[in-house]
């Protein structure tokens, strides 16, 4: 019984010094850890900075320039008529589609025969109408002189046969203006080009009997000036010194230069031109001013070995040369921030917010006249959240050179 009771009393002081041993063990351990601890290696806690691509700028000259595209059009186009009826018996190689031909070459041939017999039986009524006059005036005089060995006093018109005279006079008239119309009808069954220029489609062909003014011939067109519709908005307008004209023809500027580029054959092509004009009105749908550039003689072959000529209805994209603004700087459009805001990282890699003055802001270039300096370096990495001020780490840096290819 004694035993028992002495086992029980072991048990409990057991379950009572059992703990408080871990715990003072516990205790012991972790003054033994922290008297032997060692310090942290502080470069193992680096910051974690924003890494960024920055490129360093340089000033440069700047010109604005403004991109547009139109179609090429040529400067006269003509629908050919028929002036007089009958049945063509020639058709010029010139007149097929693709042909050049000079001003008063012979396009085409109709019938003369009825034209040369109306001329001289009008040519016949006038020699009829000279006869009559002669003899006219023969008499009227032979009546003044007979009336006046009768003395008596003034003779009447009828007496000295001034209305006869009159008549015989307009007949006259009338019978030279009648050949004049024949000669011109003869003349016009000999169709000839107006100007310069090339056929865009033939429309008759021989055997073919055509209509005075009704029957079209052909369609033709100018080849000594080509000519594009440039569409710029409002405010481009004010990238260049327009060329108006204001009444009494008075031009209010230069001209500006303007390259046409086009791509044919698979090849980019280039032509130098002006912008020759300011069309007199805003198109009211979409607020913009149509520039007519011009470009000379677009048929001749060009310096370019293998240049094509400037074809009329060939689409061109369009970089016409505006304003000189000195010195600035062209950076990425996507630098730019809103507000013309640029990030600039300092000497101590330290990001800036910075504004800045835009004069021209493109699809891939911004043109900035001031708040920029040289050796400034711009950051080209898109941010999520940005502090003036804030510490960056910068991995790579472009040169002024790379940066340009970069734009």
């Amino acid at each position: 019984m004694q035993s028992k009771m002495n086992l029980k009393s072991g048990r409990i002081v057991l379950k009572i010094l059992l703990p408080i041993i871990f715990v003072l063990f516990a205790v012991a351990f972790a003054l033994l850890l922290y008297r032997f601890k060692k310090d942290p290696d502080e470069k193992g806690l680096g910051k974690i900075l924003p890494r960024v691509e920055v490129a360093e700028i340089t000033a440069e000259p700047l010109s604005l320039t403004i991109e547009s595209q139109g179609t090429v059009q040529s400067r006269i186009e003509t629908v050919l008529t028929a002036e007089v009826s009958g049945i063509i018996e020639r058709v010029s190689p010139q007149l097929f589609p693709g042909s050049f031909f000079e001003k008063h070459d012979v396009l085409l041939e109709i019938d003369k025969v009825d034209y040369e017999a109306a001329l001289a039986n009008a040519k016949s009524l006038l020699a009829s109408a000279k006869l009559a006059y002669a003899q006219e005036k023969s008499w009227s005089e032979q009546a003044e002189v007979d009336w006046k060995e009768l003395g008596r006093g003034t003779p009447s018109d009828l007496v000295v046969r001034k209305p006869q005279l009159e008549k015989a006079k307009a007949d006259l008239e009338s019978a030279e203006a009648a050949v004049a119309v024949a000669e011109r009808n003869l003349s016009k069954t000999i169709v000839r080009a107006p100007y310069d220029g090339r056929v865009h489609s033939k429309l008759v062909g021989v055997g073919q009997n055509v209509s005075a003014r009704m029957t079209q011939i052909a369609r033709i067109y100018s080849v000594d000036v080509a000519e594009v519709r440039l569409p710029i908005s409002g405010k481009e307008a004010g990238y260049i010194e327009l060329p108006e004209t204001f009444r009494g023809g008075k031009l209010m500027s230069k001209k500006a230069p303007v390259t046409l580029m086009a791509e044919f054959g698979g090849k980019d092509w280039s032509w130098q031109g002006i912008i020759d004009r300011v069309e007199g009105v805003i198109d009211p749908a979409t607020r913009q001013v149509f520039l007519v550039a011009r470009v000379e003689d677009p048929y001749a072959q060009g310096e370019v070995p293998g240049q094509p000529p400037l074809k009329v209805g060939q689409f061109v994209n369009a970089e016409i040369y505006g304003k000189e603004l000195g010195q600035g700087f062209i950076i990425p459009r996507s630098v730019l921030k809103p507000n013309d805001e640029v990030w600039i990282v300092d000497e101590n890699n330290r990001l800036r917010i910075t504004h800045v003055s835009v004069a021209k802001a493109g699809v891939r270039e911004v043109y900035v006249t001031a708040g920029l300096q040289g050796g400034d370096r711009i950051c080209l990495t898109q941010l999520g959240i940005v502090i003036d001020g804030m510490e960056v780490f910068v991995e790579n840096q472009l040169n002024a050179d790379q940066l340009r290819t970069e734009r």
